[in-house]
């Protein structure tokens, strides 16, 4: 991923990770906030919200930095993670949440198996902070949501969800469901056709084709999202990145096309390289630019 995407990349989940935004996801996916206000979700029960920082293979989510800086780049990190309570609670922390965005659809093993690593992850995480002495009944809930935006044609608009649940194969058992639902995945296929609204509102939101103003418009009107000025600010400059990015890409394809047909009409018609841009009509201008790339390749 060159600088620029990752750049890009980087501002799509800071703008994400905004309280109004995680709110909403929270109210639309999690079904103990689906009775709650998002302004209350968003103003009294997210706190600690970190993003690319919190680390997924150590044990603690307060220790982010190496011993060892030159091991920085190896490191895995959640794109978003964050703590939230029920507004009813009498605790700091119900819950420890992860979003990831995710590009890739076939990264080499299913998502769903990562997703249960995080889950798994976020709960060991609690160790230090929650189930210290073996309190596992201090076990707080995980939920690891995965925004998959480029998903197989036939899964698009889908969500699912992965959790542990109980069997009893011989007689009767009285484990309470609270004791042991302590992990869920969520699977979220963004889709342009879906008219399910918590697709829809991520799908306007995460969309580089969709201009500034029209994806403020929507996000506004369509799903009553009420934003300040600082976050309608960022969303403007992620859509110009956004387009510079896309911009940037379109160019590269244009140069790599010319390229090969100046290789081209050099091999099959044995004719020099001034020649040959002649011929398809580069200006002048960029002869010297083509000539070191066409070097250089």
């Amino acid at each position: 991923m060159s600088n620029l995407n990752k750049q890009y990349d980087t501002f799509c989940k800071q703008i994400l990770a905004r309280p109004i935004f995680l709110a909403y996801i929270l109210k639309r996916c999690i079904h103990e906030f689906s009775n709650v206000d998002v302004f209350i979700i968003a103003s009294k029960c997210i706190h600690d919200i970190s993003v690319n920082q919190k680390e997924v293979h150590r044990l603690s989510p307060f220790i982010t930095q190496f011993e060892d800086d030159t091991l920085e780049e190896g490191k895995v990190v959640f794109d978003i993670f964050f703590m939230a309570h029920l507004p009813e609670s009498d605790q700091d922390i119900d819950f420890y949440i992860n979003i990831e965005i995710q590009d890739d659809f076939y990264p080499g093993y299913p998502l769903s198996a990562r997703g249960v690593y995080y889950g798994s992850r976020m709960l060991s995480m609690q160790y230090e902070d929650q189930i210290k002495g073996s309190r596992y009944e201090n076990l707080k809930k995980v939920y690891s949501i995965w925004i998959c935006l480029n998903p197989p044609k036939e899964e698009r608009g889908s969500i699912t969800e992965i959790s542990l649940d109980k069997t009893v194969h011989v007689g009767y058992n009285r484990i309470r469901k609270e004791d042991y639902d302590k992990l869920s995945v969520i699977l979220l296929y963004l889709s342009r056709e879906s008219e399910e609204e918590i697709l829809g509102f991520l799908q306007t939101l995460l969309d580089e084709t969709i201009q500034s103003e029209r994806k403020l418009e929507i996000l506004e009107k369509d799903y009553g999202i009420v934003m300040d000025n600082e976050t309608r600010k960022e969303i403007r400059e992620m859509c110009n990145l956004g387009d510079y990015v896309e911009n940037k890409g379109i160019a590269k394809g244009i140069e790599e096309a010319t390229i090969k047909s100046i290789q081209s009409i050099m091999v099959h018609l044995q004719i020099d390289l001034n020649k040959a841009m002649e011929l398809l009509d580069i200006p002048s201008s960029e002869f010297s630019k083509y000539e070191k790339l066409i070097k250089k390749a």
